[in-house]
């Protein structure tokens, strides 16, 4: 196991909702000042079943960086089940086997991200697991993360 060290700096949190009635349905987190240029997004994971308001919506995160060019890299997250609100978001997810951990604070007063996970433990249980999802551990909380909440990224 990795050992998490915390990186302490100041935050901004932006945060909106397309309309009052409409529950967010995205957070979107970009670490500032960050060599990687490391975007994170939790997200449904199958948006059509979510806007038809399946009542258990399957969350995943998702982060793309510098070297991805882009390309999404995609962690699914089974029982997920996150907080939303139009100005605050909350996550505390661990799988069974401990190999799929995301911590999210999101609110005015600031925000926090700590992602781990393990593809060796993981792959046991997803097969068809990309490898790349190593590239989500943040090694350790990121509090350098401006964060927005609401409607879907492309």
């Amino acid at each position: 196991m990795r050992a998490l060290v915390p990186v302490a700096c100041a935050v901004v949190v932006l945060a909106h909702a397309a309309h009052a009635a409409d529950p967010p349905s995205t957070v979107t987190c970009r670490v500032r000042d960050d060599a990687r240029g490391r975007e994170f997004v939790l997200r449904p994971a199958d948006p059509a079943r979510a806007a038809a308001g399946a009542p258990e919506p399957r969350w995943q995160l998702s982060m793309r960086d510098a070297e991805s060019k882009g390309a999404w890299i995609d962690l699914l997250l089974p029982g997920a089940r996150p907080a939303l609100t139009a100005s605050t978001a909350r996550l505390s997810y661990r799988n069974a086997n401990g190999g799929r951990q995301v911590d999210l604070e999101v609110s005015p007063a600031g925000s926090r991200l700590e992602v781990w996970v393990d593809h060796g433990l993981e792959v046991n249980i997803e097969p068809d697991l990309d490898p790349r999802v190593d590239r989500l551990n943040t090694d350790g909380a990121i509090a350098a993360v401006e964060c927005t909440i609401g409607a879907p990224v492309p």
